[in-house]
């Protein structure tokens, strides 16, 4: 299809697409933004909507970022990248109260949703990059991010998101990748690197540069590995090694080419470990924010006994663990909680207790062996809580902190949270500058 329409953009999408609507259908068209009048070209087009791609901007948005560079809007990954900044946290509000309205039976929502809090750096605030790594058509070694719907990579370089260190350990490893002659698996058939992946302290600098392959022996890594131990921040270089039928980007063996097998970050008082595996916020500086109104919503007393649901590394937990009696944290993922146990002694606390397992399973058994939680705070996978949101009802606490990284998931587990408990306040927290993912921290207090 191919036909050309004048449409004027009503506002923004979840990912970041302008919205209006053609003969009363819903349009999405990447790179257009509210209250402009654009021309795009109907490119798909079905009973419920039509996407169209952006031709040109016939009355411009104030709040539209000249001279972005192309790559970035390419990609997909920084789909606000042209937006000015404050315009971008005011979006990100938005996308939250559409979804609310969309899936929230509740009335004035607006009044519930704060202004996103802005984060403390705009640009270079993310602490880890993963990188796919190809072969051009020129024969250049390039690392970078998929241009949207295709498998063409695009060459990023002075990512706008990364560290400049990071921007520039990337470059160093593409070079040495060329100069050595270390096989990059471009597909299946070939043995080889197939990501970079680098991981910067915010506390101390110390970087970990992560390689994953699918085999144990790459030619030429030995040199590489050699010339980046050259790098004074680099403290840790691993070898991760994936399985091609997994469908993974990362597998689970991890072999320690250089140094240790962690890096220190630090979040206000707590340090933690951080190894190629674990799951930590990209963006430290944030970080602190996020887990300070977490605090500030649990509104802990020195006798709670608090419930950290999907708590990874053990992150919140520990943060707020000198507020109350007990934290008492569970993860279905094994090593994460290895990683929790890891970082409550690293920190000397003994009120941090751990399970492995499925928190919608473990906490009926806690129930039943009258185990009671005075608050519980969530930080569930971008899928929502799924069964455990029943089960949250069931539980008793005086309050709950939910910590969400899906406005729309967040909206569906509200609705059968409210049952039992009343929403107080959503937080935005923007981190994710030149995205249009937001983060949301919720206060819930028992009717």
């Amino acid at each position: 299809m191919t036909k050309k329409i004048t449409l004027t953009i009503k506002k923004i999408g979840i990912n970041g697409e302008g919205i209006g609507y053609y003969r009363k259908k819903i349009t999405f068209v990447k790179g257009a933004l509210p209250d402009e009048v654009i021309r795009c070209q109907i490119e798909e087009e079905n009973e419920k909507y039509i996407k169209a791609r952006l031709l040109t901007v016939l009355e411009k948005s104030p709040y539209r970022r000249e001279n972005v560079r192309k790559e970035f809007l390419e990609s997909g990954a920084y789909a606000l990248a042209h937006v000015e900044y404050e315009k971008q946290l005011e979006y990100k509000r938005d996308i939250v109260l559409d979804a609310f309205n969309k899936y929230l039976n509740i009335k004035n929502p607006e009044n519930k949703i704060a202004k996103t809090m802005p984060s403390p750096k705009e640009y270079h605030y993310r602490n880890k990059n993963q990188f796919p790594v190809a072969i051009s058509k020129e024969g250049r070694v390039v690392a970078g991010l998929y241009k949207e719907g295709t498998n063409q990579l695009v060459d990023i370089k002075d990512c706008i998101v990364q560290t400049e260190a990071a921007n520039r350990i990337i470059e160093q490893c593409k070079k040495y990748i060329a100069k050595f002659k270390v096989p990059v698996s471009i597909s299946k058939k070939y043995v080889g690197i197939k990501y970079i992946s680098t991981r910067v302290s915010f506390y101390n600098g110390d970087m970990q540069v992560i390689f994953v392959a699918n085999s144990k022996k790459i030619d030429g890594l030995d040199r590489l590995v050699r010339e980046l131990k050259r790098e004074r921040i680099v403290k840790s270089i691993i070898l991760n090694i994936t399985n091609d039928k997994d469908h993974l980007v990362m597998g689970t063996e991890n072999i320690t080419l250089y140094g240790s097998d962690y890096i220190i970050e630090k979040i206000g008082h707590i340090e933690y470990k951080l190894s190629a595996n674990s799951f930590f916020q990209l963006n430290p500086k944030q970080t602190k924010n996020l887990y300070d109104k977490v605090l500030e919503f649990a509104d802990l007393d020195k006798d709670d006994i608090v419930l950290d649901a999907y708590c990874g590394v053990g992150a919140i937990g520990q943060y707020i663990s000198k507020n109350c009696k007990e934290v008492y944290g569970i993860d279905i993922v094994e090593e994460a909680i290895k990683n929790a146990e890891d970082n409550a002694e690293l920190n000397g606390l003994d009120n941090c207790n751990y399970s492995v397992g499925d928190a919608s399973k473990i906490l009926p058994k806690l129930k039943r062996e009258a185990y009671k939680f005075d608050v519980a705070i969530v930080d569930p996978p971008r899928t929502g809580l799924g069964y455990l949101a029943k089960n949250l009802l069931n539980v008793g606490a005086k309050r709950i902190v939910y910590v969400s990284c899906n406005p729309s998931t967040l909206a569906k587990d509200l609705r059968i949270l409210t049952k039992r408990y009343k929403l107080r306040t959503v937080q935005p927290i923007d981190m994710f500058p030149q995205t249009p993912n937001v983060e949301c921290v919720v206060l819930m207090t028992k009717n």
